[in-house]
């Protein structure tokens, strides 16, 4: 009884997850980009694709009548009008440009693989200098954790150190030198990076923002996990050098 309990529990849950296809017609009509003869297993399929690949469902493009159920001819919605100019674009890249790369079997380009299951498909880092730049630092930070929270491993963004590296760097740019600092401190917490990259900007970050000492220490270990690298070792000895 127990077990039939989870099963149906299970059951339940896949059903809930699922891209909702209530009174999916026999015949359709108005398909502009699609084959007009598509069976409807296939449209089914395709249509579960943009759902997943968006994290979305019916109503995000076809519109839905009190009463009546989905109108799936009607063009009322922009995101509709959007998908397809997306679909003749795919189409375009998979047929002109990585169709004559040269390979027997190239990879192709799905919905999925700029949204991965995000609407508005942004790069973490491009959010984040947005808000930095127009809210401040505090903002772009409440950002990044609130994102991180929602969606660490889900692989919708990059929670590596990349982004913030890139932020700081934007932010030094700007002489907001105190604001990389803070940046790639919460960088180095959340993430642990090991990169000389990251060792430098938190290194530039820190002597631009006249913590001498603190950059000192960030561009010794740079040299003690880069012994190669003469750009670190000539800022420390510049830093070290008697006045």
């Amino acid at each position: 009884m127990h077990f039939a309990a989870q099963k149906m529990s299970v059951l339940v849950i896949l059903l809930l997850t699922l891209p909702a296809v209530a009174q999916f017609p026999d015949k359709f009509t108005n398909l502009q980009v699609l084959p007009k003869d598509i069976p409807k297993a296939d449209l089914q399929s395709t249509m579960r694709g943009f759902a997943f690949a968006l994290d979305v469902r019916c109503p995000y493009c076809h519109v839905q009548r009190p009463g009546q159920g989905f109108d799936y001819a009607a063009d009322d919605l922009d995101t509709k009008k959007t998908a397809r100019v997306m679909l003749q674009m795919v189409a375009t890249i998979n047929r002109d440009y990585v169709g004559k790369i040269g390979k027997a079997s190239p990879i192709q380009v799905e919905c999925v693989t700029c949204h991965r299951g995000l609407t508005q498909p942004q790069p973490l880092r491009a959010l984040l200098i947005e808000a930095a730049d127009k809210q401040g630092v505090d903002a772009a930070i409440n950002m990044y954790r609130d994102l991180r929270k929602r969606y660490y491993g889900t692989g919708q963004y990059d929670f590596g150190e990349t982004p913030l590296n890139q932020l700081a760097e934007f932010l030094l740019a700007k002489g907001r030198n105190k604001d990389a600092v803070t940046v790639m401190e919460l960088n180095f917490a959340s993430n642990s990076p090991q990169s000389v990259w990251a060792y430098h900007m938190l290194a530039m970050s820190h002597q631009a923002n006249g913590e001498i000492e603190k950059a000192k220490s960030d561009y010794r270990k740079v040299v003690e996990l880069h012994p190669d690298d003469t750009w670190a070792k000539g800022q420390l000895e510049s830093l070290s050098a008697p006045k």
